[in-house]
């Protein structure tokens, strides 16, 4: 018999997506998770720096509060820019290289925004900065769910996402080390400091980051792919398991023939009749998703020197990233048991009763009749919102890239998060435009409370689910094949109706 060819070819071999399954769960997931997944560590500790000192920013350059929110919404928009390069970039070279063009373009443009001297300085930088940032996140995602075995896959994601946390406590820290009160900060020692992380994780996946193999073996590289496959063998010290496979049809990717047909294809397999339904909830969920999340990492360095949480602000910010952790460790435990919508259905309830409370407590402080019910309810929201809003950041980003077929998993993960990224986007000056309007900020979290309640609804009708299947057999349960061979035939005749 022939190497792997012969191997693709032979119906009594198994898929590629089992023989992941056979290598199992070991040290193979490990060392991509800590390589490529602290591209959320960098995105963590440099979003927390960014939010947390644009009052000294303002303060130096006498900037207004929509400058101020638009210096945090402008990183949003990067992001969502390095999402929809990283799709097309991701389907066509890979998910190694984008993640390595992440962590380059973090460092460097991070470094940059120290030696800012105004405003539109400031936001050019770090636009270039969000897209770094966006250009890994889905590659990594991606890559993330093609080496997991199906029973391990949003534990996996969950451990990788928490490393967003842990980037976040390192800037909290340098922030605490910096002032406690976060009232005269050094904003560009502290973003020169932020850059750390993602320079020394690009030095070390240039060195050990490998690719995935189910896109190399779509790619027609069987002999890169088998060879990445004995590495995870070897590290998992699965000696009893072959490496030999064989291509589901659904899986097969042609040379491409045009950039067209690049670009063009996945977005055809995401936006098809039988998923239209699917990527437009999923993307929704990831917009409530960053409303929730970035906007009270935003919100919160505001509110937080507002209001009495019991200790300084900058410990109370290392705090609610601390509560992360255990929301991640929840999410791990919940996803191996629990299906992918009843899990983002319970994630939008419990956090939907922290935001009212954390407003509600929050309110009644500032009219000065707190009481320990007052302080209980502002103290439950706050952990609340950190701890539940985790639960759904992992499950929905694992359902979206679980539900695209191997040929269009970077582009449909990256629409959804770029979608969501909108999110990000608007909650910075959404907050400052109504702070500035009301002298309020409880609106703004009552806002996030009926997204959640509509986020709800949607979720409930989405068709599919994806727990405890693998990617083969989630891929045949939505006929891939039949709109792979749809997006081919259509293409031409799409082409040449540009043309004319």
């Amino acid at each position: 018999m022939r190497a792997t060819d012969d191997a693709a070819g032979d119906d009594k071999l198994p898929t590629l997506g089992t023989v992941i399954e056979q290598l199992g769960m070991g040290p193979a997931q490990l060392r991509f998770a800590l390589l490529g997944g602290c591209v959320w560590l960098a995105d963590g500790a440099e979003l927390l720096l960014i939010g947390t000192v644009t009052r000294a920013v303002a303060e130096e350059w006498h900037i207004n509060a929509i400058e101020r929110g638009s210096v945090v919404s402008i990183v949003f928009l990067g992001i969502f820019l390095g999402n929809m390069i990283s799709g097309p970039f991701g389907d066509w070279a890979g998910r190694r290289l984008p993640i390595l063009v992440s962590y380059a373009g973090i460092a460097i443009f991070s470094i940059l925004s120290t030696f800012a001297q105004n405003y539109h300085q400031l936001s050019a930088v770090r636009l270039f900065v969000g897209a770094s940032f966006g250009i890994g996140q889905p590659a990594f995602t991606a890559l993330c769910t093609e080496v997991t075995p199906s029973y391990w896959r949003l534990a996996m994601s969950a451990f990788c996402q928490s490393l967003f946390a842990v980037g976040e406590v390192y800037s909290a820290l340098l922030v605490w080390y910096d002032d406690p009160m976060m009232r005269r900060l050094d904003w560009r020692w502290l973003l020169l400091m932020g850059s750390i992380p993602s320079a020394v994780f690009l030095v070390a996946s240039i060195f050990f980051l490998q690719d995935s193999p189910s896109f190399l073996a779509a790619r027609g590289r069987h002999e890169e792919a088998k060879a990445v496959l004995e590495s995870m063998r070897s590290s998992n010290r699965a000696y009893h398991v072959s490496v030999d496979f064989k291509i589901a049809a659904a899986e097969v990717l042609q040379t491409p023939r045009s950039t067209a047909q690049v670009v063009w294809e996945p977005f055809c397999l995401i936006c098809s009749p039988r998923m239209r339904f699917s990527t437009v909830v999923v993307i929704y969920s990831c917009f409530t998703l960053n409303v929730l999340f970035y906007g009270s990492l935003y919100a919160f360095p505001q509110v937080l020197t507002e209001v009495s949480m019991g200790t300084a602000p900058a410990v109370s910010l290392l705090m609610g990233a601390l509560w992360e952790l255990p929301g991640f460790a929840l999410a791990a435990v919940a996803g191996m048991f629990m299906p992918r919508k009843k899990m983002m259905m319970l994630y939008l309830v419990l956090t939907t009763i922290s935001l009212l409370s954390f407003a509600t407590g929050a309110v009644h402080h500032r009219g000065e009749t707190e009481g320990w019910t007052t302080f209980m309810l502002l103290q439950g929201g706050f952990i609340g919102i950190k701890v539940f809003v985790i639960l759904g950041f992992v499950a929905v980003y694992q359902y979206a890239s679980e539900i695209f077929p191997v040929n269009a998993r970077t582009t449909g993960t990256a629409v959804c998060l770029a979608g969501g990224r909108v999110g990000g986007m608007i909650a910075p000056l959404v907050f400052e435009v109504q702070q500035d309007v009301t002298g309020r900020f409880d609106a703004f979290f009552y806002s996030m409370a009926i997204l959640c309640a509509v986020n709800f609804v949607f979720v409930y009708f989405l068709p599919i689910e994806s727990f405890g299947k693998s990617l083969d057999e989630i891929q045949e349960a939505w006929s891939f094949g039949n709109e792979i061979q749809e997006s081919k035939e259509t293409l031409p005749l799409r082409s040449q109706a540009a043309r004319s």
